[in-house]
């Protein structure tokens, strides 16, 4: 299950707990999980962004991020991520992999499909918006996914939304001491 809210953040593991948590929503429909974050962080909004950007570093700042390569571009210009995520509960572990397709809006939106046949997701998409708020930044994630493993439906979002905070909670003060490095 922790690899699973890993995945779902994947770079949320850092933000928060100097911030504020605004929102965090987990809803489950027919084995689709739709998830929705929303941060304000202590950072300047550039820094943050190169952070969540630098994608071939994510293990060396997200301790779920066992393994982070960049695998190129595709031909529509689009970047491709693929990473391994790594967690435990209680003694029960689970390895997690994604390969994403990433772009930027000129919105500065970053949007992210997840490819189904490289993926523990059978689909999935996500978008991070990062924006300045009131002399910090705010950072917005939604993602509907629907993952190729089992997830219980009675405890399964209360357990990814709790895993979610948590990540959010335990991760913020790393990103924000990176952002101000």
């Amino acid at each position: 299950m922790r690899a699973f809210a890993a995945a779902l953040l994947l770079a949320a593991v850092a933000a928060a707990s100097a911030g504020e948590i605004l929102e965090t929503t987990v809803i489950h429909e027919d084995g689709r999980y739709t998830v929705r974050f929303d941060v304000r962080l202590a950072a300047p909004p550039d820094r943050l962004k190169h952070y969540l950007t630098d994608y071939e570093r994510y293990a060396s700042y997200f301790e779920s991020v066992k393994e982070s390569q960049v695998l190129g571009r595709t031909p529509e210009g689009e970047l491709r991520v693929r990473l391994r995520l790594r967690a435990c509960v209680l003694f029960f572990c689970r390895t997690v992999t994604v390969v994403r397709s990433i772009s930027e809006r000129p919105d500065g939106t970053i949007v992210a499909r997840i490819d189904p046949a490289l993926s523990d997701f059978r689909e999935a998409t996500e978008q991070w918006r990062i924006a300045a708020d009131q002399g910090e930044t705010r950072l917005q994630y939604r993602a509907e996914l629907v993952p190729t493993f089992y997830v219980p439906p009675l405890i399964g979002p209360w357990l990814v939304k709790n895993q979610i905070r948590n990540a959010l909670e335990a991760g913020a003060d790393k990103l924000e001491a990176l952002a101000h490095e």
